[in-house]
């Protein structure tokens, strides 16, 4: 079976009906918004906060109910998927919906990172950092004190940048990272910058195999 697939089912045993879902980005996360969907057809009822719109329409499409984290007083369970995991952090940012996905995640009661087991092996990845347009080089000479090899994500199916469902562009910046917590403080708190992809705050990462999943 698919290692994503399996992951998402760990995680599916901290689903409870009546929850308030925070639903991450990615081709692993929607194996969850799925099963999600499924539990709704058996007549369990959930709403979600959406950190995309890629997400939105997929839940929309599975009838789960979309509400904007202005309606809710909290979100008692977050699940988001991960492009790398370390020893006390895990990176985020290539679907570029990372602000999103931290401020849900980070609010939410009990967040879970689903991952297939492909992505423990994985050795580099990019810090990804969200920023203002208006902001971008001095925010990438930031980014170069600090070590790094900041480069502007361009578009893959448009001319010129990438920008995020904020309106805001994206660095993918090659460094080392030492001290995650330390790092993701930092980044925050270049002028310009609205999120970065360095993820510390997470309750459980739940990992897929073909056969199963596993705890973190």
């Amino acid at each position: 079976m698919d290692a994503k697939l399996n992951a998402c089912m760990g995680a599916m045993k901290y689903l409870k009906d009546g929850m308030v879902l925070g639903l991450g980005t990615g081709s692993t996360v929607f194996h969850f918004i799925n099963l999600v969907g499924e539990e709704m057809k058996k007549g369990k009822k959930f709403v979600c906060v959406a950190t995309s719109f890629d997400t939105e329409m997929l839940a929309k499409k599975n009838g789960i109910p979309i509400v904007s984290l202005d309606q809710v007083s909290k979100i008692d369970l977050a699940v988001d998927g991960a492009d790398i995991i370390g020893k006390e952090y895990v990176l985020k940012g290539g679907g570029g919906a990372l602000a999103r996905e931290k401020v849900v995640g980070y609010f939410a009661d009990k967040f879970l990172v689903v991952v297939d087991e492909g992505k423990l092996k994985l050795k580099s990845y990019p810090v990804v950092v969200e920023c203002l347009p208006f902001a971008y080089a001095t925010v990438m000479k930031a980014m170069e004190n600090l070590g790094a090899k900041p480069k502007l994500r361009s578009g893959g199916g448009k001319v010129g940048p990438v920008v995020s469902d904020n309106g805001n562009f994206i660095l993918d910046c090659e460094m080392k990272i030492t001290n995650a917590k330390k790092l993701e403080q930092d980044i925050n708190a270049i002028p310009g910058v609205v999120e970065n992809g360095i993820f510390t705050k997470f309750s459980k990462i739940i990992v897929g195999t073909e056969s199963g999943s596993r705890e973190l």
